[in-house]
């Protein structure tokens, strides 16, 4: 399946002399931990906000839309702190990572995640507030929650299993 024809890459990465460099040294690995829960912090706590005035529970003074335009900034460093950290993380332990089952839970939800979030998260969140009925726009905010923190939670899971 994909995760066998990946294999092979992903033993190349992780013996690689940058890989071995970045996983035989705790505080680059510590360091990266800290800018990737930055990013995470940054996009999962933008994704709320705008999340939680998709589903109309808070922040009604303003339109989603321009809610969306105004955390926009902030959430795209967030994923692209974390997607590059994330990425660093990997390569200094590549191949026990890649054979962890949460491991590959968070792949599979980041990349569900990503497809969503530029999609019908970014097309309902962009809207005039009339064009989506208010139902679709809680649905699209509570899979954006779902999605997310998923990814998070399953990141968090490889650490204990």
């Amino acid at each position: 399946m994909v995760w066998e024809t990946l294999q092979p890459f992903v033993n190349r990465l992780g013996s690689s002399e940058f890989g071995q460099w970045i996983g035989q040294s705790t505080d680059r690995i510590a360091w990266l931990f800290v800018v990737h829960l930055v990013g995470l912090t940054l996009l999962l706590g933008g994704t709320f906000v705008i999340a939680i005035r998709l589903l109309n529970i808070g922040m009604r003074s303003q339109s989603v839309a321009n809610l969306a335009r105004d955390i926009a900034p902030w959430r795209m460093a967030g994923l692209l702190l974390s997607l590059m950290s994330g990425a660093l993380i990997f390569t200094g332990g590549a191949v026990s990572y890649f054979e962890g089952g949460w491991f590959r839970w968070k792949m599979i939800l980041l990349t569900v995640a990503l497809i969503f979030n530029f999609t019908a998260f970014r097309i309902v969140a962009y809207a005039d507030e009339d064009r989506f009925n208010p139902w679709l726009r809680r649905v699209v905010g509570g899979l954006t929650l779902l999605l997310w923190f998923g990814v998070g939670a399953a990141g968090r899971a490889i650490a204990f299993f």
